[in-house]
């Protein structure tokens, strides 16, 4: 969970980063005042699909490393829904205080990122497994 939601922290920071650099680049190509009327959807609609889709990718490496553990599905199912949950709930609170915004639903696409992103990585055959088996070493 520490790693999953450093992890959130990192891609947090990152997203707000290419928000402020797609905005950068758009003041750049298409004025200031133009910008500056479609902001919202630098800031919102990239901020939330650059968060979302680390945040996928993210989960799915870590369920999928988890996955070579050696424990139960179940066992890992409930820890993904539990960081899903947790890293939602940590963004919605980030996003609080940044240039995002604060929605009632904020975290929303980062928790069903993290679902879908971790359900893949736990529902994949293992010779699917993006880790070489030698990572298996870290849990003995």
């Amino acid at each position: 969970m520490t790693v999953s939601l450093l992890s959130v922290v990192l891609l947090l920071l990152g997203a707000l980063a290419g928000m402020k650099l797609l905005f950068a680049f758009a003041k750049l190509t298409l004025g200031a005042v133009e910008a500056y009327r479609y902001k919202p959807v630098f800031y919102d609609a990239a901020g939330f699909a650059l968060a979302s889709a680390g945040t996928a990718a993210l989960h799915y490496y870590l369920a999928s490393l988890l996955a070579l553990s050696g424990l139960e599905r179940r066992v890992l199912a409930a820890a993904v829904f539990s960081v899903a949950i947790l890293s939602g709930l940590f963004f919605w609170r980030g996003a609080l205080h940044s240039a995002l915004g604060a929605y009632a639903f904020s975290g929303l696409p980062v928790t069903l990122a993290a679902l879908i992103g971790g359900g893949a990585g736990l529902a994949q055959r293992s010779g699917e497994n993006p880790w070489p088996f030698t990572a298996s070493s870290l849990f003995r």
